[in-house]
């Protein structure tokens, strides 16, 4: 099966760059299955699964949002997290996610809300995530 360049990058470090035959994003429209020459696109990211389809072998990734620019051999994400999903702390997450609730609980501005929900979305995102791989 043909395959194209696949390449993450977020803030701190190039967290991906192989050659993959397929991955599937969570867009900010839905989720979306990107395959060798595919039609140039840019796109905004959710947060979510990125599931990377190579060889017949699968690997999930926790992506925190951000943007992916596909051309016909190559495509970029740039996030501000990337994570392994078998790098997930799922127990840390987990009380991350108690103490998060917690916040929300006590505040009065809908900016710090809406801060800590997306925090929280995340969060669970990872957990979610985390979890498949246990």
């Amino acid at each position: 099966m043909s395959q194209f360049n696949l390449e993450i990058v977020t803030p701190l470090k190039t967290a991906y760059k192989e050659s993959v035959n397929m991955i599937i994003v969570r867009t900010v429209t839905g989720d979306m299955g990107i395959l060798p020459k595919h039609a140039p696109l840019v796109t905004e990211l959710a947060v979510g699964e990125m599931v990377i389809k190579k060889d017949g072998e699968e690997k999930k990734y926790f992506i925190s949002g951000g943007f992916m620019e596909v051309s016909k051999e190559k495509v970029i994400i740039l996030a501000d997290k990337a994570l392994k999903a078998e790098d997930i702390n799922v127990e840390e997450e987990i009380k991350n996610k108690a103490v998060m609730e917690a916040r929300i609980a006590k505040l009065n501005e809908d900016k710090e809300i809406i801060m800590l929900q997306k925090e929280l979305q995340e969060t669970l995102t990872k957990i979610r995530i985390g979890e498949k791989i246990i």
